[in-house]
């Protein structure tokens, strides 16, 4: 074999060796983003968990907008710092906003969050007049990273709709009641 052979030979096996390590590079790198989002993920659902954020949850979905209609409260929620019962809502809110600061940022997927919290947009909607009170005196900077993982969550459902469930994936086969059965609970 000529020695141009041969160096041609080492520049394609050498090629390959570089090929292969890059494609290792590759993976390693989406093995640790899967590691760093574990890592942030968890935390968060510890948090999420916590009696404080779920007494939160609750009194937002449950009573925050009813209290608003008190003008008393309303003008708890404008004091500085935020007093009375609507104070309460500013820790959920305040979970969401570090949420979306994670997501925005890209250390944490947005289809994890959409997994495991409730709804980013369902509590935008439900907590709307609260935001609007805040930021008459605070500015429209107070929650923009629970604003922009609501915007990144609506537009994530414009392109692939509200199921998270994997496509291409079968779905399993649902026993049917019978009729009687249905509304006998």
């Amino acid at each position: 074999m000529s020695p141009e052979w041969l160096a041609a030979i080492s520049s394609l096996a050498t090629l390959f060796v570089i090929g292969l390590t890059a494609y290792a590079a590759v993976r390693q790198m989406s093995h640790l983003r899967s590691g760093n989002q574990v890592a942030a993920l968890l935390p968060l659902t510890e948090e999420y968990q916590t009696p404080a954020i779920q007494e939160s949850l609750d009194y937002v979905i449950g009573k925050l907008n009813t209290d608003l209609r008190d003008p008393a409260v309303r003008a708890g929620v404008l004091a500085r710092p935020t007093t009375g019962p609507a104070s309460q809502a500013k820790k959920i809110f305040n979970f969401y906003e570090s949420v979306g600061a994670l997501v925005c940022a890209r250390a944490l997927d947005l289809q994890l969050v959409l997994r495991y919290f409730t709804l980013p947009s369902e509590m935008w909607e439900i907590g709307g007049d609260y935001i609007a009170l805040t930021r008459s005196t605070r500015g429209n900077e107070v929650f923009e990273n629970f604003e922009a993982l609501v915007a990144m969550q609506l537009a994530y459902e414009k392109r692939h709709g509200t199921s998270l469930y994997p496509r291409g994936l079968p779905r399993m086969k649902v026993p049917v009641l019978p009729a009687d059965e249905r509304t006998a609970v």
